[in-house]
């Protein structure tokens, strides 16, 4: 009190310059935002559920899980990784090659394969002269049920298959355990 005896009081007139104290202040809305955002995007690695990052352009198409590491695509663009099996999806229409793929990726993961090769053809054969599968072979790389399989892909090295074909890098299995059918 000794401190502030000498205070003089503001009159009516000042005190309305001085802003009002309006409380504590809200926690940010972008705050807010980036918190959903992380738990949203946790949610989803947990679920296998990743969005992909697309480079795409008429010859080239790659695309990768957001947050894998950038050297394993560039791995994967360099044709570093060995592909232990392929399918070939000349003649087939979208119906029967959405099938063949979907079938052979599953089976590929189950094996514990790492990385395949798709060959879908540059097209030159079908009317117009334009790749009926290339492009939906990325809309089904990333979309259910592949997209839980498959980490990255990118179009193929000119030795295997150039812009005809992708090399997928798939997940690894979730577990080292056998698997186990009910006794007969």
């Amino acid at each position: 009190m000794r401190e502030v005896s000498d205070v003089i009081p503001l009159s009516p007139e000042d005190r309305s310059r001085v802003p009002r104290f309006r409380g504590p202040c809200d926690f940010p809305r972008f705050a807010e935002a980036e918190d959903w955002e992380v738990l949203r995007h946790l949610g989803e690695l947990v679920r296998g559920e990743c969005r992909f990052e697309l480079t795409l352009s008429d010859e080239y198409m790659d695309g990768a899980v957001v947050g894998l590491p950038p050297s394993i695509l560039k791995g994967l663009r360099n044709g570093d990784f060995s592909y232990q099996d392929h399918v070939d999806l000349h003649g087939l229409n979208r119906h029967e090659a959405r099938e063949s793929v979907v079938r052979f990726l599953q089976e590929s993961h189950a094996r514990g394969l790492r990385c395949v090769l798709v060959i879908c053809g540059r097209g030159l054969n079908s009317k117009g002269k334009e790749p009926v599968l290339k492009r939906v072979l990325v809309q089904w790389f990333t979309q259910a049920p592949l997209k839980r399989l498959v980490l990255a892909f990118a179009s193929a090295r000119t030795w295997d298959g150039g812009a005809g074909a992708f090399y997928v890098l798939l997940r690894r299995g979730q577990g080292k355990a056998p698997v186990r059918s009910p006794a007969l």
